[in-house]
Parts: structure tokens; C-alpha cells; sequence
């Protein structure tokens, strides 16, 4: 059976047993002809441990770290110059009494030795004390703040946790609104057999959201084929308006890749209604996932008017469709950084001719691989 010994006694140990070795080759050096140096080391060492040990005991039972910190170094300081003296008192009586250390007086070596009490022998042990007590007070300080720091931080990641949840919650009814407000589109349009169609692949986005409605995080395949799926959609709505491609990296295995949920989509979905639907030629998007280095970049690149026109033309679009997505996915985007440490990365490139002119943009989400 292997026995676990504690850091503290770990601590113990090695300390007093160096202090001991150090004051056994001091007084060889300084009194070679003397005699019991070994014993007295060995002394030392045992009585070490029991004197800071029960100095432990004491601030415990006193219960000195829950007071203030300004009382805590007061009661400290008190407790370690009342130990300092009663210790050096009794370990002086322990060696005269045992015989390590002879008495001036063997008539009365108890009392020789309380009245030739010697202040070199209490500076001593007034350094061991005080410093024995400033590593322990310093050991059981880092580890509070420890403490308190573990805590606020388990409790950011709950009110991250709480707030990306909120997020997820506000992104499936954004999406669904864009979706049937498509469908009413078409309908109002008059475009029945359209709407059918429109219908049909919608239940089955429908039916992917709401299997991954519960999971804080999805596969990159699961992501891809959502991204799919709405492009589909969105090409229905807005027929021979614009172009989809995928551009897929066959050697990435897009299952193994966990990414928050809907966390491409919201892009494609920026790029089609607010690059795109405003150009009066149309346009393409497209949607490249390659790997780079130790990482998967997801891009989507689109020649739409760009950023800068896009907010100038709000007019232009659809009033009716809100563009909540591109906000909720950065918030979703940094939040789920802090939570599993991803370390993904978000990039917006603003593309424009030799002129200045906009040509489109490109959105990079860079995720690490595991």
C-alpha cells in the first residue's frame, strides 16, 4: 500500500532537516573540538517539527485567517514572538534535561538553564519562528486568492455559458423569420409550385436546426450542409439573382471539426441579402473551406457592392428582413472563445479594384484544429 504524504509534511520534512544539517555543520566549524553536534541536529529537527506544527494548530484554532488581513499580520506577529520565546525555553530545557547540552549548574540545570536564558538562542529561534510564519502566511494567502480567483472565474464561465445560450435562443428564431418571410414572398408573388418547392426544403432545415437546436456545438459537416440547405432556399427566393458554389477541401474530415452552431451560415446569409440582392446584375457567392497549417479556414467571398455601399442602400433591401445574424455571431463567436479556449479567429476583408472601387467581400473564420 503506497502512503501519500501531504505537501505540508513534505515541507516539514525537507525544511527542518535542512536547518538541522545546516546548524550541525555550523557548529562544526565553529567549535570542532565540541561533542553531540549530531544529536542536537537530529534534536532539532524532531523539535521542529512538533514547534511549528502546533504553532499551525494554534492559528487554526484561533481561527487567525478569518479575521481581517491587517488583524491577521497583528496575530501573527504576537503568536510568533510568544511561540519564539516558550520555544526557546523549552527546547533549552529538552537538551539540558536529556543531557545534549550540559548545564553550568548540574546541581540545578532546570533553573540554570531558565536563568541563563540566552537572548543569541532566542534571536535564533525568533528568525526560524517569524520566518516559518511568513511562508506559511504567504502559502495560505496565494492559496485564497487562488481560491477566489477559481471562483469568479467558474462564475464568469456560468454567465458566459448563460449568455451564449441566450445567443443560440435568439438565432433560431432570426433564421426561421428570414425563411418564412421567403415563403410569403413567393406566395404573395403568386409563385405556388415555387413556394411548394421553397417548402419542402425549408422542413428539412427545419428538421437539422431543430436536432441540433440542444447542442452547444455542431460538427463542420453538420454546418456546411445547413449552409447548403439555406443556399438552396435563398436561390429559389431570388431566381437567376445570384450563383452558390462550395469549394470543400476533400481531405478535411469536416465531422471531426466541432464548430458552435450556425455559425457560417449568418455570413452567407449577410452576403446574399446586403452584398448581392442590391446589385442589379446579381452576382456569386461562394463558400471555401481549406486547410491551413494547424488550422481550418472557413471563407466566404462574395462580389457584392460591399460594406461601405451596403449601408448607404438599406433602403434598397427587403425592410421587412433584419440582419441580426452578423451581430449575434461575433458575440457568439468571442463568447465561445472564452468558454472552450478555441482560439477562433474572424476576419472581414473589404475587397475593392485598383480604382477603390468596392467588389465584393470576404469573410475568413479561422478554427484550430483538436
Amino acid at each position: 500500500m503506497k502512503i501519500k504524504i501531504s505537501t505540508y509534511w513534505k515541507c516539514q520534512l525537507i525544511g527542518w532537516c535542512i536547518i538541522a544539517l545546516f546548524l550541525y555543520f555550523v557548529n562544526i566549524v565553529t567549535s570542532p573540538e565540541g561533542k553531540g553536534f549530531f544529536i542536537r541536529a537530529v534534536a532539532t529537527a524532531f523539535f521542529g517539527i512538533f514547534f511549528s506544527h502546533s504553532l499551525r494548530l494554534t492559528i487554526k484554532w484561533f481561527k487567525i485567517f478569518n479575521n481581517r488581513l491587517a488583524l491577521q499580520i497583528v496575530y501573527l506577529s504576537l503568536l510568533s514572538a510568544l511561540w519564539a520565546f516558550l520555544g526557546t525555553a523549552f527546547f533549552l530545557w529538552v537538551l539540558t534535561v536529556t543531557g545534549i547540552q550540559q548545564s553550568t549548574n548540574p546541581q540545578n540545570p532546570l533553573t540554570d538553564q531558565f536563568f541563563h536564558f540566552t537572548i543569541y538562542a532566542y534571536y535564533q529561534v525568533s528568525i526560524i519562528t517569524v520566518s516559518w510564519t511568513a511562508i506559511y502566511f504567504l502559502v495560505h494567502y496565494i492559496r485564497e486568492i487562488r481560491k477566489a480567483e477559481q471562483k469568479k472565474a467558474q462564475l464568469k464561465i456560468k454567465l458566459i455559458e448563460s449568455e451564449a445560450q441566450a445567443l443560440r435562443s435568439q438565432m433560431n428564431p432570426h433564421f426561421i423569420f428570414n425563411c418564412m418571410n421567403s415563403i410569403k414572398s413567393l406566395i404573395q408573388t403568386g409563385e405556388d409550385d415555387k413556394a411548394i418547392d421553397y417548402l419542402t426544403t425549408f422542413s428539412k432545415l427545419i428538421r437539422t436546426i431543430f436536432n441540433n437546436s440542444d447542442k452547444k456545438e455542431i460538427s463542420l459537416f453538420d454546418e456546411i450542409e445547413t449552409c447548403r440547405l439555406y443556399t438552396q432556399l435563398e436561390s429559389m427566393r431570388f431566381e437567376n439573382k445570384f450563383s452558390c458554389t462550395f469549394d470543400i477541401n476533400k481531405n478535411i474530415d469536416l465531422k471531426s471539426l466541432s464548430v458552435p452552431a450556425l455559425i457560417i451560415q449568418p455570413f452567407i446569409e449577410n452576403a446574399i441579402w446586403h452584398g448581392i440582392v442590391p446589385k442589379e446584375d446579381g452576382g456569386y457567392v461562394n463558400i471555401s473551406v481549406q486547410n491551413e497549417n494547424e488550422a481550418v479556414r472557413c471563407m466566404i467571398n462574395d462580389n457584392g457592392i460591399g460594406r461601405e455601399m451596403s449601408k448607404q442602400n438599406k433602403f434598397k433591401t427587403d425592410s421587412t428582413h433584419h440582419s441580426k445574424g452578423m451581430h449575434l455571431t461575433q458575440s457568439r463567436l468571442d463568447l465561445d472563445n472564452l468558454i472552450n479556449e478555441r482560439n477562433a479567429s474572424l476576419e472581414i476583408i473589404d475587397q475593392k479594384d485598383e480604382h477603390g472601387n468596392a467588389t465584393g467581400t470576404s469573410v475568413i473564420l479561422t478554427f484550430k484544429k483538436y
